[in-house]
Order: C-alpha cells, then sequence, then structure tokens
C-alpha cells in the first residue's frame, strides 16, 4: 500500500484539487479555470495576485490569499515565499516551460526550474544575501530553498517511496533577520517546523513527521517516519520579474 505523504511543495499524487487536469479521472474537474502549460493543463482557482513584500503581514499579502477566509489551500510555500498568489500550488518551472519535476529529482532540478521562473541564484551563507543587498538595493527580497530527498523501500517495503520534497522560507526583515514561511496548504507562521522563530533557515528546525509507515506481509510498522529538509540555498525575488503557475 504506498503511504499518503505530506508536502510542503510538491502536488501529491492523487491530489484532485491539484492535479493537471490530464491526469485527473472523471468528474474531478473542479477547478473553474486551467491554465495551459507544457506540463499540462494547470487547475487555477482564482487570478493570480501579485505584491511586494513589506514584512511579516499574512492578513495583507496578496490581498489576504495566503489565508483560510480565501485561497490559502490553493498556495504552497512556493507561491508565499514568491508573494505571488498563483492560487493553483505552483511548482518551480511549470510557468515557463523548464523540465517538470520527475520522480527522481534534484535540489539543482528544483534550483534552475525557480530560476527559469525569474529567480536569482545568491549563495549559501548569510553574508551572501548582505552583499547581495549592497549590490542590488531594493526592489524585491530573498527567499531560502530547503530539499528533502527521495528515499525509496522505506521499512523495506517495495511501495513505500518517499518521492522527495522542496520547501521555501521568505526572508521578511534583512536588520534583525526574520523569515517566515508556509507549508503545503497550510497557515502562514513565521515559526519553523518545531515552533521555533526563524532567523536562519539553515539552522532552523525543518523535521515532518509523515507517521506510521505500512510495510508488507501482515501487520504495520509503527516507527515513525521522519523526512528532513536540508538548506540548500538563498535566492532573490525581484519585484516583477517572477512569473510562476
Amino acid at each position: 500500500m504506498t503511504p499518503a505523504f505530506k508536502f510542503s511543495g510538491r502536488v501529491a499524487k492523487g491530489d484532485l484539487r491539484h492535479s493537471i487536469r490530464e491526469e485527473a479521472p472523471d468528474g474531478a474537474l473542479i477547478a473553474p479555470n486551467y491554465v495551459e502549460t507544457t506540463w499540462g493543463s494547470v487547475p487555477q482557482y482564482a487570478a493570480t495576485v501579485r505584491d511586494t513584500n513589506t514584512g511579516y503581514d499574512p492578513a495583507g499579502d496578496c490581498q489576504g490569499s495566503f489565508m483560510s477566509a480565501k485561497y490559502q489551500p490553493n498556495n504552497n510555500c512556493y507561491a508565499y515565499g514568491c508573494n505571488i498568489a498563483s492560487n493553483s500550488f505552483p511548482q518551480p518551472g511549470r510557468a515557463n516551460g523548464a523540465p517538470a519535476l520527475s520522480e527522481d529529482f534534484t535540489a539543482e532540478h528544483v534550483r534552475d526550474n525557480a530560476i527559469s521562473d525569474g529567480l536569482v541564484y545568491v549563495g549559501t551563507r548569510l553574508d551572501d544575501i548582505k552583499e547581495h543587498a549592497a549590490a542590488a538595493g531594493a526592489g524585491g527580497h530573498y527567499v531560502a530553498l530547503m530539499f528533502s530527498p527521495p528515499e525509496n523501500a522505506i521499512g523495506g517495503d517495495p511501495e513505500a517511496n518517499w518521492p522527495g520534497d522542496y520547501h521555501w522560507a521568505r526572508c521578511d526583515s534583512l536588520s534583525p533577520m526574520s523569515w517566515s514561511q508556509k507549508d503545503g496548504g497550510d497557515q502562514v507562521t513565521n515559526f519553523d517546523f518545531a515552533g521555533n522563530p526563524i532567523t536562519d533557515p539553515a539552522s532552523a528546525n525543518w523535521r515532518v513527521n509523515q507517521g506510521p509507515i505500512q510495510t508488507t506481509g501482515t501487520g504495520k510498522d509503527f516507527n515513525e517516519y521522519a523526512v528532513t529538509y536540508g538548506f540548500y540555498c538563498y535566492m532573490f525575488v525581484p519585484d516583477g520579474s517572477v512569473n510562476i503557475i
């Protein structure tokens, strides 16, 4: 039995709300709009809303689109990180014809797809952000990319395969340094996955308990399976130059 994993960035297999139209079963086409891409027809639940980052403001960001009162379930960590509510559970590179994120994907793949969307690679140190900010000036904000690699045959079960995932956090202030994030369709928060304020994504807690994973044979393996998103890099989101879907 294939486990039902929770994802922060990727669309879960079988997700009727966010799967492309070509992969949705009959009768499951519920989105009011579909956007044509090289990946397929992407369900979109409201028009895209863009904003500029002026600090931690969940109620105000993108006219409140990241909140339950509007389109929280349809915007993931990538949408929040870019401060663009595409209302389509956007995927890096999908809007711009980059290669689709496969089952066997890498952090480099996610980074390169984000670059195709208009993000700019900055580096792996906080000093890289400071140096970039000094040169770039205003007109954008910074994000951090975390990555959880694929893992096969969890607990010895050939069907229990973690396909990997990515997560983004957004810098709301450079001084003092503070960040926030949105875990998949969950609410926006300025805490990491363990409830700690995010002052540096590279040292924050990005561990997710996926719960028990069923194994082959009879019975279940009640050992909790946890995935960890490791810090990969910092990137810059220039205002008005990023396109996601």
